[in-house]
């Protein structure tokens, strides 16, 4: 996982994003621990806080839990977290779309051809 220090992106985001991407490509499996807070801040030359905001919004979204005195480790993906992940991410994209001036229709056949040809 990297943590661009000069993309526009806060760096508790991309450490979000990393975790997430680590656990999508198998890089960090079930039971996994992670580096502490303290260690993870060191490794990537970041605050304490902001890798404990990261943290807690991994727990949040239940891709990650503590264990008091023990440490942090991935949980289990669900399907349902995972599809609950992936309609937020909808939601985002389908109002970025409105901004933008592009109609749900336009979405829609989008998909439509997204369907008959996977990216």
């Amino acid at each position: 996982m990297q943590i661009d220090h000069v993309s526009g992106q806060p760096y508790y985001a991309q450490l979000v994003e990393g975790v997430k991407q680590d656990v999508a490509h198998g890089i960090l499996r079930v039971d996994d621990q992670l580096p502490s807070v303290r260690e993870m801040a060191k490794q990537h030359l970041l605050n304490p806080n902001t890798v404990s905001k990261a943290y807690k919004q991994l727990e949040t979204q239940q891709i990650i839990r503590t264990v008091p005195g023990k440490g942090t480790y991935v949980n289990a993906v669900t399907p349902t977290s995972v599809r609950s992940e992936l309609q937020k991410k909808l939601q985002q994209i389908v109002s970025q779309a409105q901004q933008a001036g592009v109609s749900f229709t336009e979405l829609h056949s989008w998909l439509d051809q997204m369907e008959g040809n996977p990216l």
